[in-house]
């Protein structure tokens, strides 16, 4: 071993001959906690780590001796990362991407690789996988705690940070599958300094989920900026974002875009598609070059800020409708979060509406009332075109029209005005005419019907306790639940 060179080390032909040697090595790189994965000069895979293992959950033996782009399976060279590495003899840093999945569930690392370089060649090319899992998963836990025990809290309308935000992940609600999965690729993408396309439509919570992200990440302390590309003309979109100089056109003074004010925090641009083709074009110059220069000036500013764009409608739709650029949708979808609607998330409805129901009830002056089984029929079988925003309304509204010693929201306290939009055909229960004068028989049935449904909600229709309390046999009050048409709401 006197003549070892460090050329020699990374020589897949070399250790084939020297299997002590490469189990040595094996063995160093397996005590370290960061997956490792090392090539050779020509592209094959010399090291990969347990670490290595354990993150891309794939057994080590399949990828020893392979060319990187055959152990992945990709269709050539020129996807594979460490062949760019190897012949650009560049670094690619900060990536975060899957390259394998654990029971059809992608799993994500982040990881950055780098070129070995001796006398102007590359000898090997190294990936380093970090290991940040533990915590990042107690994080997640704790996050996850808190959004669910915030779910049960009154709360009022959100209050503004310093920062500029109001809202993080503990704020958004829901219990469905497909929530979570939004939550977990938002809080992954949170540390990373990648571009990010959230789609969805109109009242989804784009905004909420790109404070959330903000919020999470290491861009926490930095200014948050929002801005709708909707709302504003384009002539004044293009100044605020980018802004002027004293001079530039008519009543133009000195002027700090949001690109600028923004800082090393991040920008949110809602509904970019609605942006002008020319401004497009403006502005995939600017996060291309990662500078922006005033209206009417010369000198031009680095940007720091991450960039956050959000879309309503399917990009390559909008695309091939002329709407949106299709260079500019490679530059700000570096990563895309599609947040679904709530009608493909209907488990979420009444978790959402019980959650508005305790933030509206204090300001209201009403006790905690809830919600009745037919109404909630209706809600589930609502497509929800206007998705949380119009729930939100619709549970304000109805709480509104509820009376004071209301136990239930029902279908008698949806708004007038929304009938036909929420029940279509279907008439409003009508109350039960009562005849004027009652016989001995009914109104003993009334008074028993008033007893029976008192005990049975107090008991919380367990039939069981109910009949014991009223000193009953169990099927006699079965019966009698029948008999007088008693419905568990």
């Amino acid at each position: 071993m006197k003549d070892l060179k460090l050329l020699d080390i990374f020589d897949s032909e070399f250790l084939e001959k020297k299997p002590k040697l490469h189990k040595d090595l094996m063995d160093f790189f397996d005590s370290l906690a960061d997956g490792i994965l090392i090539t050779d000069s020509k592209g094959k895979i010399i090291i990969y780590n347990r670490a290595k293992e354990i993150q891309e959950n794939r057994n080590r033996k399949e990828m020893l001796g392979k060319f990187t782009w055959q152990a992945y399976g990709y269709s050539g060279p020129e996807k594979s990362e460490h062949y760019k590495v190897l012949k650009s003899q560049k670094p690619i840093l900060n990536q975060y991407s899957a390259h394998s999945k654990v029971d059809g569930v992608e799993r994500f690392i982040s990881y950055s690789t780098y070129p070995i370089i001796m006398d102007g060649q590359t000898i090997a090319v190294y990936t380093v996988g970090r290991n940040e899992d533990s915590l990042h998963q107690v994080l997640v836990d704790t996050i996850e705690k808190k959004r669910q025990h915030q779910q049960l809290l009154e709360k009022h309308s959100p209050v503004y940070t310093e920062n500029g935000t109001r809202y993080n992940f503990s704020d958004i609600v829901g219990e469905s599958e497909e929530i979570k999965n939004v939550i977990n690729i938002g809080q992954n993408l949170s540390f990373l300094d990648n571009s990010i396309l959230i789609i969805g439509e109109t009242g989804t919570g784009k905004e909420v989920l790109s404070q959330s992200i903000h919020n999470f990440g290491d861009r926490a302390k930095e200014p948050f900026i929002g801005i709708n590309c909707s709302a504003i003309p384009e002539n004044l979109l293009e100044s605020m974002l980018f802004g002027t100089v004293r001079g530039a056109y008519t009543g133009a003074l000195d002027s700090v875009g949001l690109f600028e004010k923004a800082k090393a925090g991040t920008l949110f641009l809602d509904d970019i598609n609605t942006m002008a083709m020319g401004l497009q074009a403006k502005l995939l110059r600017a996060i291309q070059e990662r500078r922006v220069t005033r209206l009417g000036d010369s000198k031009a500013y680095p940007i720091e800020c991450r960039i956050v764009a959000a879309t309503n409608e399917d990009p390559f739709e909008l695309i091939q409708a002329g709407k949106l650029r299709e260079d500019l949708y490679y530059r700000i979808a570096g990563f895309t979060i599609n947040i679904p609607p709530l009608r493909e998330r209907k488990k979420d409805i009444i978790v959402l509406v019980e959650h508005f129901i305790r933030r509206y009830n204090k300001p209201l002056a009403k006790p905690y009332i809830g919600v009745d089984f037919k109404l909630k029929k209706i809600l589930d079988n609502y497509p929800w075109p206007g998705n949380i925003r119009e729930l939100e309304n619709l549970v304000e509204n109805m709480l509104v029209n509820s009376s004071g010693d209301s136990r239930y929201l029902t279908v008698e306290n949806i708004p007038h005005y929304l009938e036909d939009r929420f029940l279509g055909k279907q008439k409003r229960p009508q109350q039960e005419e009562k005849p004027e004068k009652l016989t001995y028989n009914e109104l003993v049935d009334q008074y028993e019907r008033k007893l029976l449904k008192t005990y049975l909600e107090k008991n919380k229709w367990n039939y069981s306790k109910t009949a014991r309390d009223l000193d009953l046999n169990r099927n006699s009050l079965l019966y009698k639940i029948k008999r007088l048409g008693l419905e568990n709401d």
